[in-house]
């Protein structure tokens, strides 16, 4: 058995994917094994990653039909050996000391799961910009203290992705759990870990390099029409284990409702700054939504902008809901450098306050 099963899924990455390796490759420390998972690419990818197998003992590589992120994972969970898994993606990169940090971290504590921080990267508009995600170093090593504090890394998306994590090999496999094959799967995957979990670690280290876009990217967002959707569906996983875990704090569940309410204005946003043709309509459906008036109403917010960008939903106000979704959409898009610097403050701001 060695120490960490590093599993990424690849799929039309070719541009970045010797950066993504090379950086797993060259760890401060050498016990793990790199499975990557061709998921049907049909650029250079699996290519790329057979070279890689030739050189390096450590590389096994699973060529199969394209069946998205989560199945190409759970590929790799089938035949993993490590002690820990890791799942990063394929066009990223990790410092050279990462693995090692959260491996340290994780056999100390006996930990289930560790949870770091990262840094976020972007291109956009022939400028580029990052920030750190960065929190407190903690353990959590009772049901009741991981009940009573993940809510704090819901906001800064440290919940919501598989790349920021080193998760426990036995307790994955013990409790059969895989990606489920849906859109955003990442988020339902990470409640079914936490549901029963009593042993988690978060770590202040940032070493993950997540690329938000790139460059050669377009600024303009096409438009999904199932978001709305999908991140009802997240939210209500959420509510799920809430609920089996018998949480009733108002704090925790304000801070929950208020994470929902956060993800309905970029919902607004994207759908003011669309060009379909029912853009009212598709705001009216969410902002007179019962269920969504709660989260909006009971929903505790930090930053002030965002409370800001709420008001138009809670009074139902479409027209201005529209206009605010606009104007968020418009810096974004062509004020990239300022709405993320903005962004990157708010994001460590709530963090200090909440922790």
């Amino acid at each position: 058995m060695c120490k960490i099963s590093v599993i990424t899924p690849v799929y039309k990455v070719e541009n970045y994917l010797r950066k993504c390796i090379d950086s797993i490759l060259n760890q401060s420390f050498d016990d793990f094994e790199l499975i990557i998972v061709d998921d049907g690419s049909p650029d250079n990818c699996g290519a790329i990653a057979d070279d890689y197998k030739d050189k390096d003992s450590r590389v096994k590589v699973i060529h199969k039909e394209n069946g998205g992120a989560p199945s190409a994972r759970n590929e790799g969970i089938k035949i993993a050996k490590g002690k820990y898994l890791y799942f990063p993606d394929s066009d990223d990169w990790i410092e050279e000391n990462y693995l090692e940090e959260l491996y340290k971290l994780a056999v100390s504590n006996d930990a289930n799961l560790v949870i770091s921080g990262y840094t976020m990267e972007y291109y956009e508009n022939n400028k580029k910009s990052s920030y750190k995600v960065s929190v407190e170093n903690k353990v959590y090593l009772s049901r009741e203290d991981v009940v009573n504090n993940l809510h704090l890394y819901f906001d800064n998306m440290m919940m919501a992705v598989p790349w920021n994590k080193l998760y426990k090999t036995s307790y994955i496999k013990s409790n059969e759990l895989f990606f489920p094959n849906l859109k955003w799967d990442d988020l339902h995957f990470n409640m079914e870990v936490i549901m029963n979990i009593n042993k988690v670690v978060i770590s202040s280290n940032s070493g993950y390099h997540f690329f938000r876009s790139r460059e050669g990217s377009e600024t303009t967002t096409v438009f999904d029409g199932l978001l709305y959707q999908k991140r009802r569906e997240q939210f209500e996983h959420i509510l799920k284990v809430y609920r089996i875990w018998n949480v009733e704090n108002d704090n925790i569940m304000g801070s929950i409702y208020g994470y929902y309410a956060s993800r309905l204005v970029q919902c607004i946003q994207e759908i003011s700054i669309s060009n379909v043709s029912d853009k009212r309509s598709l705001i009216r459906n969410i902002i007179y939504d019962q269920f969504n008036n709660y989260a909006i109403e009971k929903g505790k917010i930090n930053s002030k902008l965002l409370r800001l960008a709420m008001y138009p939903m809670k009074y139902k106000n479409i027209t201005l809901c529209l206009l605010v979704g606009k104007i968020i959409g418009f810096i974004k898009n062509h004020m990239s450098n300022f709405f993320y610097k903005i962004k990157s403050i708010t994001v460590n701001k709530a963090i200090a306050e909440r922790s």
